[in-house]
């Protein structure tokens, strides 16, 4: 099968990942494009759509008012918060892949505490889509001010760019003000960091019924981040750099994109021999 990846935005490169993984696990051939080409014998749309005759289906990553709800063929939603949401429960849920077999994604140990942040934003917009900047940075800032760590706060770079520079951390933010994980807090666990993010009951439940296991951040809600931080701190660089590596286990035993794209590959199949 070629498989076309339909994006009108960047959507964190998830497209671009999905595609990477079809093209090197699997017989398949996947590409990416904004706009319909006569060679794919499906169209994998994500988050909105345009009219084709092609067998397709959609993948939602964003809030329900971004998205086209009222799509008729096979519908998916990412495991994160978004499979919580009533206006989603009619879609199977799919995992974010992480291209971690990529030398991008090399373990680099840190003999420094360096703390990285990653967010997409720097303003709250919904309560969903808010990364916690103002706050959060406060808070690096007051334990820079307090001891000997250094900070990266990483914002509108290549991908590459963000890889390169949270693997010269050896803890990473994903956020702490929603609960829910994302892309950022999965790279900083593939690239063997002690991973920061608050993460609901109801989202590690959904993750729970997938892969038998919970995903390993450390789950810290923004009131108590200084001090999960201090705490981490004072244990020093070797305990740090040793969850980093735990967590990079973790992502090679529960989160290979060679077994995720299986299930996505099953769902192509599905459609194309539907």
């Amino acid at each position: 099968m070629i498989i076309q990846q339909y994006k009108q935005t960047p959507l964190a490169m998830a497209p671009d990942e999905l595609s990477k993984a079809i093209n090197k696990y699997t017989a398949h051939k996947s590409f990416v494009c904004n706009t319909l080409q006569d060679n794919a014998d499906i169209v994998h749309f994500h988050v909105k759509n345009i009219h084709t005759n092609k067998k397709q289906l959609i993948q939602y990553h964003t809030e329900p008012f971004r998205a086209n709800l009222k799509y008729s063929f096979t519908k998916l939603v990412i495991a994160q918060y978004h499979a919580t949401l009533p206006e989603y429960s009619n879609c199977r849920i799919v995992r974010n892949i992480i291209n971690f077999e990529e030398p991008l994604y090399n373990l680099n140990i840190i003999d420094k505490i360096k703390i990285g942040f990653s967010p997409s934003v720097l303003v709250k917009y919904t309560d969903w889509y808010d990364k916690g900047y103002t706050k959060t940075k406060e808070i690096l800032d007051l334990l820079k001010s307090r001891y000997s760590i250094e900070y990266d706060i990483i914002h509108k770079v290549s991908l590459e760019e963000c890889i390169n520079r949270k693997s010269k951390c050896n803890i990473i933010i994903d956020e702490c003000v929603t609960k829910s994980y994302h892309r950022s807090g999965l790279e900083g666990l593939a690239l063997g960091k002690l991973t920061i993010c608050s993460v609901g009951e109801d989202v590690n439940n959904i993750v729970k019924n997938i892969i038998n296991s919970t995903l390993p951040f450390e789950n810290v809600w923004i009131d108590d981040l200084y001090f999960s931080l201090e705490n981490i701190i004072k244990k020093g660089i070797n305990y740090i750099n040793e969850v980093g590596y735990n967590n990079r286990n973790w992502m090679e035993r529960y989160w290979h994109p060679k077994d995720i794209i299986k299930e996505y590959v099953n769902i192509y199949e599905e459609i194309y021999n539907g």
